[in-house]
């Protein structure tokens, strides 16, 4: 029943409303294929720094910003996010190789974290691959992130939606769905949140957008006596950002 439940719920979900998570709340985006250097650039603030379905910062908003670049089959970038109402600080830096074939896209990712408030790092390695031709022009796909200081996975099912609605404004609906294993070493493992999305770009030139984004997630078998579940919550967050492209 506990793999039953949430995979039944999500696949309910689809038939109504599709997700995806916000560009503004990723921490690190991977550029698509191109010839020559493609560069993106972003600022933005968020209400609430989730990750992994957790309200990471109890409630605290998040600045962040990142600049990623891309050439043929490589990618790297480097994103920084700070909150001075929790006085928390993190670093990203990193580097990977993505592919295309038809309409089918993968890649593997390293990424170095760096905490310079309590003076730790971390190291990530990720995988996934997405699907972008199924009915009703839906994407899917998954995507594997472990932790080499945690010794541990989590795993997230995305489906998504992209809507055209004007040459100025454009947007994307979806779902997502979680599973920890270890990677949250101090909480639960299996199904733990399922989240709604929506996103929104407005362009404002050739080269700049103004993104927004919403989100709604529920935990999933939350178990207060695991530490790291308290942040485990049902909880809306959204965010504004800059974004440029060269």
């Amino acid at each position: 029943m506990k793999v039953f439940f949430p995979v039944t719920l999500y696949s309910i979900l689809l038939t109504w409303v599709f997700a995806h998570e916000g560009e503004a709340s990723k921490p690190f985006q991977m550029l698509h294929l191109h010839d020559a250097i493609d560069i993106h650039a972003h600022g933005g603030w968020e209400s609430r720094y989730a990750l992994e379905g957790r309200d990471s910062l109890d409630g605290g908003s998040l600045w962040s910003s990142s600049v990623e670049a891309s050439y043929d089959h490589f990618f790297g970038g480097l994103w920084y996010g700070r909150s001075s109402s929790n006085d928390f600080r993190e670093l990203h830096l990193g580097v990977g190789v993505i592919q295309r074939t038809e309409n089918i896209e993968y890649y593997i990712s390293y990424t170095h974290l760096l905490f310079p408030v309590e003076e730790i790092s971390d190291s990530e390695w990720g995988a996934g691959f997405s699907y972008d031709a199924l009915p009703f022009g839906l994407a899917s796909g998954l995507d594997l992130v472990y932790s080499v200081d945690a010794k541990g996975s989590f795993f997230e099912w995305t489906t998504s939606k992209s809507v055209e609605i004007s040459d100025l404004w454009e947007s994307s609906f979806g779902t997502a769905l979680g599973w920890n294993q270890d990677f949250v070493s101090d909480g639960h493992d299996g199904w733990n949140h399922i989240s709604l999305n929506a996103n929104g770009r407005r362009a404002l030139s050739d080269r700049l957008g103004l993104v927004f984004h919403g989100a709604q997630s529920w935990a999933i078998n939350r178990d207060l006596s695991f530490e790291g579940d308290v942040s485990l919550k049902d909880f809306f967050h959204f965010g504004v950002s800059l974004e440029a492209q060269f």
